[in-house]
């Protein structure tokens, strides 16, 4: 996620794609409250969050400068530039992943993922073998109807620092 967007990043903030990213969803669990401005981690908390907040969390701006054409001295800002798309990434990425986390009737990623564990286990002690788990909880991910490739590349992220025991090295390949 956000591999196009590295020099610009780096430029802006000082870090990489991946950690950038990294430091965003910290941003949003830090972020987070019960009360006032909301759980942002939830899914209608993805659906609510704004361009500006995104861009706050990222720490990148959603504006570029450029020297008026005809009077000297003057620099005006417009939206856009590498920062303005990444935020609208992430903006879609957010309200689509919070959609289909309310319409599976999920309150956040968290309860999903939960659920798919269990269901992992279930499934392991069924059979027998512990192997079987990792696959359940990826067929859930893909089931759920996380279709888009933006959205399975968010589950992984918020999977990898949520249940990092899921990452071990021969799971890896999977997540």
């Amino acid at each position: 996620m956000a591999s196009g967007y590295r020099v610009p990043l780096h430029r802006e903030t000082g870090r990489g794609a991946w950690d950038s990213i990294r430091a965003f969803v910290f941003g949003l669990y830090l972020c987070s409250t019960t009360d006032g401005e909301g759980d942002l981690l939830s899914a209608t908390g993805m659906q609510t969050l704004t361009e500006a907040k995104i861009a706050e969390l990222l720490g990148v701006s959603l504006y570029t400068e450029q020297q008026h054409e005809h009077i000297h001295g003057l620099t005006i800002g417009q939206v856009g530039g590498p920062g303005w798309e990444l935020v609208q990434l992430l903006k879609t990425l957010l309200d689509e992943t919070g959609k289909v986390l309310v319409d599976g009737g999920y309150p956040n990623l968290g309860s999903f993922v939960a659920e798919a564990l269990k269901e992992g286990a279930r499934a392991a002690n069924e059979k027998g073998d512990p192997e079987i788990a990792a696959d359940v909880v990826l067929e859930r991910v893909r089931w759920c109807q996380f279709n888009h490739r933006r959205q399975s590349v968010l589950c992984r992220i918020l999977i990898r620092l949520k249940f990092p025991s899921l990452c071990a090295p021969s799971l890896a390949s999977k997540i």
